[in-house]
């Protein structure tokens, strides 16, 4: 027994954006722990980054009953928290405090899996990956979407987002990290008709792959919001599974859900059960269980 778990693939769980799309995952990671599938590393980006630090606390359940029962209203409450609109329109306090139900004032350090948070530096614009710190305020980060939420700062004073435009899928840093095998999910909408266009018209002239200036300037609302809107245009293609590399990918049917859909959390969980299930047989033949 304890030969095969030292020759045994390592597999990591890559857990996508998707706002509220990104509870799918819970049903994907129900699936996978029923059939004794192991993961040993497990990454998030935006919401993703939620349920996936929900799960390496060990509080996956938790997380499921309590979206489960909450309201719009609710959920209003949490985000709807306005300030002077200096670096953003709300503060996101209340959303890290949400999330310290699930996690409380762990570090990093102290979850049951290794976990790791896509974030973007507004800054440099380029992408970064958090695994050490406070896992709610690594959550917050991941989760604030620039000019809506105040970003969140680090002691180097990088200026933290949402990951997605580097990382929608964070999967890259499993294989960096020791995994062996990536189950890669997709729970993202596609980009908006004003990213599409500006995309296609970067890549005609050659511009999708240009260098960013660093922000040397004290940062506003609009500085952060042209800076995020030119790096989404610019980084067009990763907003689809198919720039990212993975070993399988489980993507659910759930077109029909928009982010802001509440009140379809049990069935974007079925949903992530079920497209979990089709892959089931495949996942167990690569790992050999």
């Amino acid at each position: 027994m304890e030969n095969i778990e030292k020759t045994r693939k390592k597999v990591g769980v890559a857990v996508s954006g998707g706002w509220i799309r990104a509870m799918a995952a819970i049903g994907v990671i129900e699936v996978l722990e029923e059939n004794n599938v192991p993961i040993d590393f497990i990454s998030g980006c935006s919401a993703g980054g939620g349920v996936a630090a929900a799960y390496a606390a060990g509080n996956l359940e938790k997380l499921r009953s309590r979206f489960r029962k909450g309201t719009w209203k609710e959920y209003w409450q949490i985000i709807f928290e306005p300030t002077l609109p200096k670096e953003g329109i709300l503060k996101g306090r209340r959303t890290r405090e949400f999330f310290k139900e699930f996690v409380g004032e762990k570090d990093f350090s102290d979850l049951n899996k290794k976990l790791f948070i896509a974030v973007t530096d507004l800054k440099t614009l380029c992408p970064v990956i958090i695994e050490k710190g406070k896992v709610t305020e690594a959550i917050q980060a991941s989760v604030s979407v620039p000019g809506m939420f105040v970003p969140i700062k680090d002691d180097e004073n990088r200026i933290f987002a949402d990951g997605g435009n580097f990382s929608l899928i964070p999967s890259e840093v499993l294989y960096k990290n020791g995994a062996d095998y990536v189950i890669a999910t997709d729970f993202t909408q596609s980009p908006n008709f004003f990213n599409k266009t500006l995309g296609k018209i970067k890549k005609k002239f050659g511009l999708c792959n240009k260098d960013f200036k660093i922000c040397e300037k004290k940062p506003n609302i609009f500085r952060l919001i042209w800076r995020a809107a030119s790096l989404s245009s610019t980084k067009i293609d990763n907003f689809y599974s198919h720039s990212y590399h993975y070993d399988i990918l489980i993507k659910p049917d759930i077109a029909n859900v928009r982010r802001w859909h509440i009140n379809k959390v049990d069935y974007l969980i079925q949903q992530g059960r079920q497209a979990a299930l089709r892959k089931l047989n495949q996942i167990k033949n690569d790992l050999e269980i």
